[in-house]
């Protein structure tokens, strides 16, 4: 297989076959080599079967073939869009950790609150483009924590509000808790064999906050 030069217009396709950029031979394993200079070798990445998807997780805290409820890093292609950051589904020990976590640990909600305003993430349920279970989402916009009814209609928001309404989340593994962004392939397709690069501050800057959620290492 060669060595990856940067996606293609296909590997945004809906069909998974014929897609090269999720092997460790290619952006998977361009990945892994960043991951691993800041955290040595306990991080690994997955082609995920049957999904145009990379998930990245600790090693230890990972099984394959994913069976959720398991929390993970992600870089996600679709026909609209390039998506990572970090998932946690809605039920199992780490989404139990989380909530506890961000619940009683004021360290949690500043991280996340911390990540929202540095990088152009998006907090949501994002099993619906709408907010899933959340009904909205969260961004930092004009220096400001914003909420957005279904995603759209945007008000001010209050820290607190973040952990009020997790809390009231379902815990029946119907909710995927995402802290990501996303950009247009076309972009994507431009960055070229720089895409690595372009990943990988964001996926570095969310691991403290996912090693909350699965506990261990010292970040």
């Amino acid at each position: 297989m060669d060595s990856f030069t940067g996606f293609r217009e296909k590997d945004f396709s809906i069909a998974v076959r014929g897609t090269h950029w999720r092997h460790r031979r290619a952006l998977g394993g361009e990945l892994r080599r960043g991951l691993r200079k800041v955290y040595g070798r306990h991080y690994e990445t997955w082609g995920v079967p049957g999904s145009n998807s990379i998930h990245i997780a600790r090693r230890a805290e990972y099984h394959f073939p994913p069976k959720p409820p398991q929390a993970h890093l992600f870089v996600s292609a679709s026909p609209s869009a390039l998506q990572w950051g970090l998932l946690i589904h809605g039920s199992g020990e780490h989404w139990d950790r989380f909530r506890f976590r961000l619940t009683y640990d004021p360290a949690v909600l500043a991280m996340i609150v911390h990540l929202l305003s540095v990088y152009p993430l998006t907090l949501t349920d994002m099993t619906t483009s709408l907010g899933g279970a959340l009904g909205g989402c969260w961004r930092f916009e004009k220096d400001a924590l914003t909420w957005r009814e279904a995603c759209t209609l945007p008000s001010a928001s209050i820290l607190n509000d973040i952990p009020f309404r997790i809390s009231e989340l379902p815990a029946d593994g119907s909710v995927q808790l995402a802290l990501f962004t996303e950009v247009a392939p076309e972009k994507a397709i431009r960055w070229g064999e720089t895409a690595a690069e372009r990943l990988l501050p964001i996926l570095l800057a969310l691991i403290p906050l996912y090693e909350m959620c699965v506990g261990g290492m010292q970040v």
